[in-house]
């Protein structure tokens, strides 16, 4: 059953019903096996409960032996009475540690992936509906060409298509279980290790591995970094909305909170808190990922680095979660203001279409002439307050070559988007075979 939220999967009871189910499952493959007594399989099962651990002392002895197992160990033996003596059987520590990890990574992966999924269904339906609307395009945050918010939302669309076949190739790949021993041997095992492996992954339902990596957290790092690479994506979508619902910019709007409270002073404010939480996660995962990728320094078969990946892993998958959600929650209810979009794409006065100007004169004169040219028609457009069709309309050396029908046509926005229709039309077509439901 996939969690809620990533933050159950990786919350401590979720952690340490997990490893109680591994040392359950651990006693049921020696018992089927013969190397444990099969009534104390049955033992096991029987009070290997969450609510018999006495979770305080679990956390203070924890804190003395650096990982929980041990001392979950410790109790459930004292639990099982007699049959205490066959807990734990042949297994280390990091046995139950990357195993229970396995397992909240694949749990959370599906959760995760799923609303990736939405994401990109919610993207496709923006961008078919604003497709036509006209908007400006900034660089350094400057004016710079006429776009259309649906090409926007296709640009973004298209990366976060990517992010989901990235994250469908690891789903049909979930991360192995481990059963290894002390240093990878299995040699506690009695000959029988491999076999009681494979039995375990069976009883867990998780892919078995060929040999320990314990060590090598290779498999681990590229789905942590899977995460911080999504979530940079969806930190630039999220941090453009919130650029784009500025005061002065007024062009987008996160869902309104429905609360009084947005700003514990202004009155009026509405500050744009969906997307911050969403871009501070998405930082707070860029932060845990580099502590993964540390953890992977191990010396030799295993060493105090490992504690770094189960100090950022869980942490890099809650945020990475918390993180999706919010993004969703922002685009399933944005607000768009077509004619905000438009009055800011006519704030400069036609300046928005100079390269067109540019394109269309620069046959005659050359395109560094043509250029400079309509560099002296800009600023004086922007000095005299006109329109900068006007301002070329003055210029001999330009109506020599364009005349005042040309220059009206060209003023006009919608004649400058290029091949802006077709893009979307691609990124469309590539999330209809990436998501059957869309249509």
């Amino acid at each position: 059953m996939i969690p809620r939220t990533a933050r159950d999967a990786f919350s401590e009871t979720s952690t340490l019903e997990l490893y109680l189910r591994i040392e359950v499952a651990l006693a049921h493959a020696q018992a089927e096996l013969g190397m444990i007594p099969s009534e104390a399989a049955a033992a096991i099962e029987r009070h290997a409960t969450s609510a018999a651990l006495d979770v305080a002392r679990l956390r203070a002895d924890t804190a003395t032996t650096g990982y929980p197992v041990a001392p979950l160990v410790r109790q459930l033996t004292a639990m099982c009475g007699e049959h205490g003596r066959w807990v734990h059987w042949g297994a280390t520590t990091q046995d139950v540690l990357n195993t229970a990890l396995a397992m909240q990574v694949n749990e959370s992966w599906s959760a995760i992936e799923a609303q990736v999924t939405l994401i990109a269904t919610r993207l496709v339906v923006l961008a078919e509906e604003h497709r036509a609307t006209l908007m400006v395009a900034r660089t350094f945050g400057g004016h710079a060409l006429p776009t259309t918010f649906g090409f926007k939302v296709a640009v973004w669309l298209s990366a976060v298509l990517r992010h989901a076949r990235r994250l469908q190739l690891l789903q049909n790949s979930p991360m192995e279980g481990e059963l290894a021993g002390a240093a990878g041997t299995l040699a506690s095992f009695a000959g029988k290790g491999l076999s009681v492996r494979r039995r375990l992954m069976q009883l867990l339902q998780l892919p078995e591995q060929t040999i320990t990596w314990a060590a090598m957290r290779d498999t681990l790092n590229e789905r942590v970094m899977v995460l911080a690479n999504l979530c940079a994506t969806l930190a630039k979508i999220t941090q453009d909305i919130a650029e784009l619902a500025a005061t002065e910019i007024g062009e987008l709007s996160e869902p309104a909170s429905g609360g009084r409270d947005s700003s514990s002073t202004l009155p009026f404010k509405a500050n744009p808190v969906y997307c911050a939480q969403a871009t501070t996660a998405a930082t707070l995962v860029a932060t845990y990922a580099n502590l993964v990728l540390q953890g992977a320094r191990q010396h030799q078969e295993r060493s105090a680095e490992g504690m770094l990946d189960f100090q950022g892993a869980p942490l890099a998958f809650v945020h990475a979660d918390d993180c999706v959600r919010r993004t969703l929650h922002v685009l399933q209810g944005v607000q768009v203001f077509p004619d905000r979009m438009r009055a800011n794409l006519n704030l400069t006065r036609g300046i928005v279409v100079a390269e067109g100007y540019m394109m269309a004169l620069a046959p005659h004169i050359g395109r560094l002439a043509a250029h400079d040219r309509l560099h002296d028609a800009c600023r004086a457009t922007a000095e005299s307050g006109s329109e900068l069709h006007d301002a070329l309309a003055t210029m001999s050396d330009v109506t020599r070559h364009l005349d005042g029908a040309t220059l009206e046509a060209l003023a006009d926005p919608t004649a400058y988007l290029g091949d802006a229709q077709t893009m979307i039309d691609a990124v469309l077509a590539a999330a209809r075979s990436h998501l059957p439901e869309v249509q």
